[in-house]
């Protein structure tokens, strides 16, 4: 079409207070009645006049710096003149029904493309890879073209020349907002340096690795606003299962200034990045926990895992101004809480207890996998020997303290390596060692979860590895106290290597102290044969304690705390009920039962309560009840 005369500068200056989407219809309707002009076969006077209106509509909001979407659209495509009055010749179809069909040589006559050179042109701005019907701005039926095939423009298009910028209905199931939390500042050089080798790179895909937590979509967040552009998550088996949405995946981030995020760890999002993106002109960013090798070269950046100091940082910068109080406690949640700046940015937006919020939500993965246990007794519930009480205490300030002496104290550059707590409670059923975890995981304030290792450890080779992984990665974020049971379900494999089982045996229980060295939180394993524990994995323990069998002395503590303020007792014998020779464990059942036989009986609980239960307790442990002891309360 021939552009029409412009207005003066002078003219382009005069006020307009029209919105833009009312100025943007109006240019719309004056392009639109071009067409009909042209289509109705007015005067070559009347029809220029109305292509001069239309142009100059157009240029006035250009000069303002605010054009309208036909032009929006033309310079984020590259489209040439013709592609524009194309768009608009299709659109006029689309909206008024006529032409119809809007055919190649119908758009040429109308246009007045006429000679072999222009014509060839116009097939030019029509093949499968110009921006019109790469794009999917303009398409054919089984997307092809020819002379007397229909031409359609996608309804997203013409909706977007009419000023609505909604994204495509087929694309956005496939998309998913990134939240990314605050930025570590001594990552702000290095996201620079990935994009100046990003404007070197044959294609705009960048590659982010680290472990879990480490910032990964931060950077991939500032990377793309470096660019201009917003991050949007792809889910990889969706878009797997729909090839054909892949030109208007590309349509949509270029309209909507977007960039992609892919977790190549996903399964297929390598190959999905492999196979569907080569030409693909949007910036894609993969992100996975290791490196990964691709057939062309991508530049890459690797994030370290984030240390005490760096989280510190991230919650400052989350949380906006806070109280000396509030710093300390984010000191804490730092050293506690492993998490990374979107689990950071998410709680401190939410505000609220900072400490209550992060125990919450590092604990919903680890739910699946193991059992939580409310720690409900502190130190005052617990009858222990003296020794044994200061060892659990050495241990809980281990955790409370690491950050002041790994930290401040400079710890951590001596000893960077095996700065787990582990603790090995061994001692006979009974005795207390989940009540001990109990006490330590309420000392700290921290959740505890009991991981049953007869449930973990498989017959399959490798299967108890992959539980025991899932496990501690899960855990990582949390800080909570990870309480191992029946752990002689894989120490008691142990033995002489006789055949690979026996080596996969070995390797298990390697496996696990390793983690258990590397974990961040408190690993507590409980056994009743340490026997079984070779001295090679002992060694790689950091605290080793002996549960003993109650004496007379302790049974009567235990006793004496077995039975609350509230319950109604008559005269109870502590004495006599220390003589009875049995675990901390059994008390307790004893004394419930009592409990409730006091209660069907509607009396206050006596001796006689007990001595019914503790028959019953020895009937279940298959040993001998001595009634004598109860004297007259005997049953």
């Amino acid at each position: 079409m021939a552009r029409g005369k412009t207005m003066s500068r002078q003219q382009a200056k005069t006020a307009d207070t029209r919105s833009w989407r009312e100025r943007n219809d109006e240019i719309m309707h004056l392009g639109l009645a071009w067409i009909s002009a042209r289509l109705s076969g007015t005067g070559g006077e009347e029809t220029a006049r109305m292509a001069a209106a239309y142009q100059d509509a157009r240029h006035r909001l250009r000069e303002e710096e605010n054009p309208p979407s036909i032009d929006r659209l033309s310079a984020l495509f590259d489209l040439t003149p013709f592609d524009e009055d194309l768009l608009l010749l299709c659109h006029h179809a689309q909206l008024e029904g006529e032409p119809r069909p809007m055919t190649v040589q119908a758009a040429q006559a109308l246009l007045g493309i006429g000679g072999f050179e222009l014509a060839t042109r116009a097939w030019d701005r029509l093949a499968p890879s110009a921006p019109l019907r790469r794009f999917r701005l303009i398409d054919g039926p089984d997307h092809t073209i020819t002379a007397a095939t229909p031409l359609l423009i996608d309804e997203r298009v013409g909706r977007y020349l009419m000023g609505d910028d909604t994204l495509d209905r087929r694309i956005s199931p496939l998309l998913i907002p990134v939240e990314g939390g605050p930025l570590l500042k001594r990552h702000r050089p290095l996201i620079g340096a990935l994009a100046e080798r990003l404007h070197q790179a044959s294609r705009p895909l960048a590659m982010i690795t680290g472990p879990k937590e480490s910032g990964r979509r931060a950077a991939a967040m500032a990377l793309a606003r470096g660019f201009g552009l917003t991050l949007v998550e792809v889910k990889p088996r969706l878009l797997d299962a729909a090839p054909e949405l892949m030109p208007i995946l590309a349509r949509e981030a270029i309209l909507g200034r977007l960039a992609l995020l892919i977790d190549i760890a996903q399964p297929d999002g390598q190959r999905l990045i492999e196979e569907r993106f080569d030409g693909f002109t949007a910036l894609t960013i993969a992100i996975a926990d290791g490196r990964r090798e691709f057939s062309f070269a991508v530049p890459m950046l690797r994030l370290d895992p984030l240390s005490d100091q760096d989280r510190l940082e991230l919650w400052h910068e989350a949380s906006g101004p806070h109280s000396p109080e509030a710093r300390a406690t984010m000191e804490l949640i730092a050293q506690h809480f492993r998490f990374g700046p979107r689990l950071i940015g998410t709680v401190a937006r939410e505000g609220g207890d900072l400490w209550r919020a992060c125990r919450e939500k590092a604990s919903r993965e680890l739910d699946e996998l193991a059992d939580r246990i409310i720690p409900n007794f502190g130190w005052d519930d617990i009858v222990l020997p003296p020794e044994v009480i200061h060892d659990l205490k050495a241990a809980v300030a281990q955790i409370r303290h690491s950050a002041r002496v790994y930290g401040d104290h400079g710890m951590a550059r001596k000893y960077p390596r095996g700065r787990g707590v582990s603790v090995l409670l061994s001692g006979p059923s009974g005795t207390g060692k989940t009540m001990a975890a109990e006490v330590v995981a309420r000392d700290l304030d921290l959740d505890l979860f009991r991981v049953d290792l007869s449930r973990i450890v498989s017959k399959y080779i490798g299967e108890t590895e992959k539980n025991l992984r899932a496990v501690f990665d899960a855990a990582e974020t949390s800080g909570a106290v990870l309480f191992f049971d029946e752990a002689d379900a894989l120490f008691g494999k142990r033995s002489e290597v006789k055949d690979s089982h026996d080596r996969y045996a070995n390797i298990e229980v390697s496996y696990l102290l390793q983690r258990m060295e590397s974990y961040s939180g408190l690993a507590i394993l409980a056994t009743n044969m340490k026997n079984y524990f070779d001295p090679s994995f002992m060694r790689r323990i950091r605290y080793v304690i002996d549960i003993p069998f109650p004496d007379a002395e302790a049974r009567r503590k235990i006793w004496r705390k077995a039975f609350p303020p509230e319950l109604p007792c008559a005269a109870l014998d502590f004495d006599m009920l220390a003589r009875l020779d049995i675990a901390g464990g059994n008390i307790s059942v004893i004394a419930i039962n009592a409990a409730f036989l006091a209660a069907a009986d509607g009396t206050p609980l006596g001796m006689q309560h007990i001595a019914r239960a503790a028959r019953a307790e020895y009937h279940k442990l298959d040993r001998e009840f001595r009634s004598n002891l109860f004297g007259a309360a005997s049953p």
